[in-house]
């Protein structure tokens, strides 16, 4: 109990100072390796208690051995979470605490153990997932991220006077204590994205910490609409739309 105190004392320490991804890598790995030592300790200890009570070992271990080849053969979809796992971890893959997407499902990470992964969906429901089951992991979390925006305004608009408008928001949300630490980089007006109806699409992006990106673009998105209010910036629902001619139908006179 001392040790595990110890240990989730030493991870907090990390988490408060400026080493997160070493606290989450410690997380990671430091239940499995609780559980590998503990039965490496058990089998070992059991070992010495039937050889010092006089019982011969020596045929336990041979069946041990050939108790192992025969779990092999039969358990390989096992083995492979076993190996599959073990080679996501080696590579730093993911770790405790990321947001990622894989299997088709996204979610933060919450626990790995030796062959599952265990992902909390935004609504709460908790996605596991075997290790032999990915194959492609998209790591959100990872070095840094976007927060992407794609602003909509009218075809009458001037796009280079949105653009500077839009730089405008973003310099101001980086230069507020609350939202600097987490923000990396000036707004960037991509240019315009594609046509809408009544409406051309500007896309954006401002670079984050990894966990930021979306809790920077909802701000993003509210001062850009509190800022266009302001301005009375057309919006597609608000531009004129084409007008039909109103036609009788036949016979109606």
């Amino acid at each position: 109990d001392q040790g595990d105190d110890h240990a989730d004392g030493h991870l907090a320490r990390l988490a408060a100072s400026a080493q997160p991804a070493r606290s989450a890598r410690l997380r990671t790995l430091l239940p499995m390796l609780r559980t590998a030592l503990l039965v490496t300790i058990c089998v070992i200890v059991a070992l010495i208690v039937l050889s010092e009570i006089g019982l011969n070992i020596a045929p336990l271990l041979a069946g041990a051995g050939v108790l192992g080849v025969a779990i092999g053969f039969g358990s390989q979809r096992l083995v492979q979470d076993v190996i599959t796992g073990l080679f996501l971890l080696l590579e730093n893959v993911m770790q405790v605490g990321y947001v990622v997407t894989l299997a088709g499902m996204s979610g933060r990470v919450e626990n790995l153990s030796i062959r599952t992964i265990r992902l909390r969906a935004m609504d709460g429901s908790m996605h596991i997932v075997q290790f032999s089951a990915v194959t492609t992991v998209t790591n959100m979390t990872r070095d840094y991220g976007y927060a992407v925006v794609d602003v909509s305004v009218g075809l009458n608009e001037d796009p280079e006077q949105i653009g500077d408008i839009l730089r405008e928001v973003g310099a101001a949300l980086r230069r507020e204590d609350r939202w600097a630490p987490g923000i990396n980089g000036d707004l960037e007006v991509l240019g315009i994205d594609r046509f809408i109806d009544n409406a051309l699409v500007l896309r954006t992006r401002i670079r984050t910490t990894p966990s930021q990106r979306w809790a920077v673009g909802r701000e993003l998105n509210r001062r850009i609409k509190q800022r266009f209010d302001e301005l009375a910036i057309q919006s597609p629902m608000s531009a004129p739309r084409p007008t039909t001619p109103l036609t009788l139908d036949e016979g109606s006179g």
